[in-house]
């Protein structure tokens, strides 16, 4: 019995010797790249999507974005192959290259991203021609320039030159948008999204062509993705005061409200409200102030009356 535990002690030993040596290999092979990604004048691009995959591992795919300042990095498990590294940014011609990682280094790649104009005045001529490349920027700058009809064309042909690209159908929701066409900015919006489920800038666009065509289920799912990916906007702030208010918590609802003036001083139903809730916590100046402010914004507001009343009354 003392040998049969001592041979599993050993084989218990030699396994995690095993686990060990095998997780110090997969270290020593690893290596590290990072960089700056600029336009064509130097300036740092933010948010630029970086794709990394190898032929060697079909099922290897990571994204990354630069930060913003321009900057990136990650760490490559197996740096023994070669990468392939993709950057996009809506309004510039994606860049791409192979590059193979010493093992157990860091090495930089910087890259330069540019716009179809400045490709042109440094005669990169090759990328220019590329048909999505080329179709995109044409929509671009045809939404740049107010014609939505000929913009959304133009994205429509880019989706087909590039089927897999979430910034044409980003692009062409973005647009359908602009056009209030809520099937098409549902339609692309909610295919651009399952490309780029990251992208929470789309969940407000969904958000709103939902609530248009009256879908009160769907809207409501994506004012809740939209509260919980910005937390600190105005709209969203403003909504969660109103809800304490109507509970008559105003010590709850009085620092939001605070938060939402600050943020948009130009929101008149947050003073009146701000104003109200000063009234029922004692806080007469603040309250002269916010409703003063809202008859400044709002004069003949639904509450105008009901302010000018508290305001008399308070003098």
């Amino acid at each position: 019995m003392h040998a049969f535990r001592t041979a599993r002690a050993l084989s218990g030993a030699v396994l995690a010797f095993l686990l060990l040596l095998s997780a110090t290999l997969l270290a020593v092979q690893q290596g590290r790249i990072t960089g700056t990604v600029t336009d064509g004048k130097g300036a740092a691009l933010s948010d630029v999507n970086i794709t990394i995959t190898t032929k060697a591992l079909t099922n290897f795919k990571r994204e990354i974005k630069t930060d913003k300042n321009g900057k990136y990095g990650t760490i490559v498990e197996d740096a023994t192959l070669v990468y392939h590294y993709r950057f996009e940014k809506q309004g510039f011609i994606p860049w791409e290259q192979d590059k193979k990682i010493r093992v157990g280094e860091s090495e930089v790649l910087d890259v330069q991203l540019l716009t179809q104009t400045q490709a042109i005045e440094k005669g990169v001529v090759k990328q220019v021609e590329d048909p999505f490349t080329t179709t995109y920027n044409a929509a671009v700058e045809a939404y740049q320039a107010g014609d939505f009809e000929a913009a959304f064309a133009k994205a429509q042909e880019a989706i087909k030159l590039g089927p897999d690209k979430a910034i044409a159908y980003n692009l062409g929701a973005t647009i359908a948008l602009k056009k209030k066409d809520w099937n098409n900015t549902i339609a692309l919006g909610e295919k651009s999204l399952a490309l780029e489920p990251d992208n929470t800038s789309l969940v407000g666009m969904l958000m709103d062509a939902y609530r248009a065509k009256g879908d009160k289920a769907k809207a409501a799912e994506y004012e809740k993705k939209y509260i919980a990916a910005n937390p600190d906007q105005p709209e969203v702030l403003y909504n969660q005061a109103v809800e304490l208010y109507n509970k008559n918590d105003f010590k709850g609802a009085e620092p939001l409200l605070r938060k939402v003036v600050e943020g948009k001083p130009d929101f008149a139903k947050a003073h009146y409200l701000l104003g109200m809730s000063c009234v029922n916590l004692n806080k007469i100046p603040d309250m002269r102030k916010h409703l003063s402010d809202y008859l400044r914004l709002d004069p003949k507001g639904a509450d105008a009356g009901t302010a000018k009343e508290m305001l008399d009354a308070f003098k």
